[in-house]
């Protein structure tokens, strides 16, 4: 594509869009070249280490949760009002983080044919 072509293209597409297809290439690119390149072994040793980094920082955001609950006037309004704690937010994050960790696994994974971790145990 010509240059201003590409640019008279761009101002007429939808900027958040654009900016997500991007990122979303961007993301299978990534995926496909680390399946292609990298052993198993290690895939599983890098989602390890970025969940450590996850784990820490819903940590720190679960103590920042409970300190506004229990130490400013909106806090304990909220708090009176049964809103959740910054225990019951860490709880959360840390399911909803090692979900994320099962699928991103599975996604880099080269053999995908046992999907048996996916499985509601309740059906079998």
């Amino acid at each position: 594509m010509i240059k201003k072509n590409i640019h008279k293209r761009i101002s007429e597409a939808d900027p958040e869009r654009l900016s997500g297809y991007i990122d979303m290439f961007d993301r299978l690119l990534l995926y496909n070249l680390a399946v292609g390149s990298i052993p198993p072994e290690i895939i599983d040793e890098m989602i390890e280490r970025w969940a450590q980094t996850i784990k820490t920082i819903i940590n720190t955001e679960a103590m920042h949760r409970t300190h506004f609950l229990e130490s400013t006037p909106q806090g304990r309004l909220a708090k009176k009002q049964k809103q959740p704690d910054g225990e019951d937010l860490r709880l959360l994050f840390m399911n909803t983080l090692a979900t994320a960790k099962q699928i991103v696994s599975r996604n880099l994974q080269r053999n995908n044919e046992d999907d048996t971790d996916f499985e509601d145990s309740s059906e079998s």
